[in-house]
């Protein structure tokens, strides 16, 4: 006999089957509590199926913002129901390879939705590219709404009328399903089978849009398993009465942020490996293949080696700040000095973090003239590399990063300033030790995670080059962070006493 509670439970999901034609994840979160089932289902009839804007514009949106934070749940039943309103299989794709709005781009579109005097209807559905300035602008609110520029909102408030409320309302609906799979391991563990018979049905099997979405799951999937606690170093009486708590705790954080961070990629690295063995091993197995079906396995192929390549050349960088910490403790970070372009090298570096940072602006002067120093190229590299690093991780993804060589009197200065939070004079004093991080500081773009070690090693390769770092910051202004180092024309005799050479 079932009882009351399993009664509503299956009332309720007959319900939610039979209009989307299977469960979504977002309701296995709450299926073991009927009265919070019974409210999640009411408020996506009530400000998601009942809401007047275009189904379509919907479920785009939602797609698009599941894929662009990268949620941890199966996103093919977004891309079933945009089936259902006639979007193909390559209008899909176009979507999710659409970078992430810029403010620059915002701004131009509300500089044109001036233009139209009157309040509209509702949301713009005849004129593609009215609707496409719209979406923009609603994207951007969603990502930065407690940081969107007031005049964005404004205009989307005025042109929308009415409407504007049941936008609201959309937004929040969509920040309530997040957070219940973003809470709910359990969800993204595996996919759901019904999901993907009717995936089959609607685009095919093993689909260009099925691998990137594949590769999305996973990646997902990997970056919020549970990581165990790091194990506790074996005790050492005669050493642990001489190390104060306060360092003690350091390195143990250390030790468990390293665990994490080398983790990452690696797993990321062999996720990507395994796909791409999948993949051969399907064409393989192929006795005839269209052109087409080749162009879509190469286009894929491609982007799993780029991913991997990403991967690698982080998990690089992390070695890297381990390497130089054992080498700067062991007193071993002896620089080979050699005479080389600075100005190079820097465009090099800019042009590595572009691949790694796509939806990043990296502002350099293209006509920038060679600027010739006694450097360690590699040692330089790491420098730039932490200081750019740092500019992306603590700005806003809409906002760009400026960096510049300036050619002074003696010496040559780079500079990369960031439209970030900040820091304050207080954290000033601090940054270059080793293992600080600054409280409290919000990581507005990528992994919020670090080791504390960048600032420390950038400052110990610069002095080792008898050049200056420094830091120019005020709250709420942005950082600008610096190095010098002398031209290579500058007292040569003294770059080969620092390296150690006779």
């Amino acid at each position: 006999m079932c009882t009351p509670d399993k009664t509503t439970t299956d009332s309720s999901f007959d319900q939610i089957r039979h209009y989307f034609g299977f469960i979504p994840p977002v309701f296995a979160a709450v299926q073991s509590d009927n009265a919070l089932l019974e409210g999640l289902w009411q408020q996506t009839r009530t400000t998601y199926i009942n809401n007047p804007l275009p189904p379509e514009m919907k479920e785009k949106f939602f797609l698009y913002i599941s894929y662009a934070c990268n949620t941890p749940y199966d996103l093919r039943y977004h891309c079933i129901l945009l089936n259902r309103y006639g979007i193909n299989e390559h209008e899909i794709l176009t979507l999710l390879q659409t970078p992430l709005p810029t403010t620059q781009e915002v701004d131009q579109h509300i500089q044109q939705l001036r233009t139209l005097s009157e309040p509209l209807d509702g949301w713009p559905t005849s004129d593609k590219k009215l609707e496409l300035m719209f979406f923009t602008c609603i994207v951007h609110l969603f990502l930065h709404h407690s940081k969107a520029s007031s005049h964005c909102r404004k205009e989307m408030q005025r042109l929308l009328g009415t409407h504007y409320m049941f936008l609201v309302a959309l937004f929040n609906y969509v920040h309530t399903c997040q957070r219940w799979v973003e809470t709910n391991p359990e969800l993204h563990k595996e996919k759901d089978e019904q999901i993907g018979h009717r995936f089959k049905t609607a685009f095919g099997d093993e689909t260009r849009l099925h691998a990137v979405l594949n590769t999305q799951f996973e990646q997902a999937h990997q970056q919020h398993q549970v990581l165990p606690a790091p194990q506790p170093l074996q005790e050492a009486p005669a050493v642990q009465k001489h190390v104060s708590p306060e360092i003690d705790q350091r390195m143990n954080d250390f030790l468990g942020i390293t665990a994490h961070e080398l983790k990452t990629p690696i797993t990321t690295i062999k996720g990507t490996i395994q796909i791409l063995l999948r993949t051969a091993k399907r064409e393989i197995q192929k006795t005839n293949i269209s052109v087409d079906e080749y162009m879509q396995t190469m286009d894929t192929i491609q982007h799993l080696l780029t991913r991997a390549d990403n991967q690698v050349r982080r998990l690089t960088h992390l070695i890297n700040d381990i390497v130089y910490i054992s080498r700067i403790q062991d007193k071993k970070l002896d620089p080979r000095l050699e005479r080389g372009d600075l100005t190079g090298l820097l465009k090099d570096v800019v042009n590595q973090q572009r691949q790694l940072n796509t939806r990043r602006t990296i502002q350099v002067e293209d006509s920038l003239l060679p600027a010739y120093v006694m450097m360690d190229r590699d040692h330089v590299e790491q420098v730039i590399t932490n200081y750019l690093s740092n500019a992306l991780k603590y700005s806003p993804e809409n906002q760009q990063v400026e960096i510049s060589l300036h050619n002074e009197d003696k010496v040559v200065k780079i500079t990369v300033h960031d439209h970030g939070p900040g820091i304050s004079k207080e954290d000033q004093g601090h940054i270059w030790e080793r293992f600080y991080r600054v409280q409290h500081a919000e990581v507005l773009s990528g992994s919020g995670i670090g080791f504390g070690l960048g600032l420390y090693i950038s400052r110990s390769i610069i002095e080792k080059h008898g050049g200056e770092v420094g830091v120019s910051s005020a709250v709420g202004q942005g950082t600008t962070f610096w190095f010098t180092l002398a031209k290579a024309d500058q007292n040569l005799s003294g770059y080969k006493n620092l390296a150690g050479q006779p």
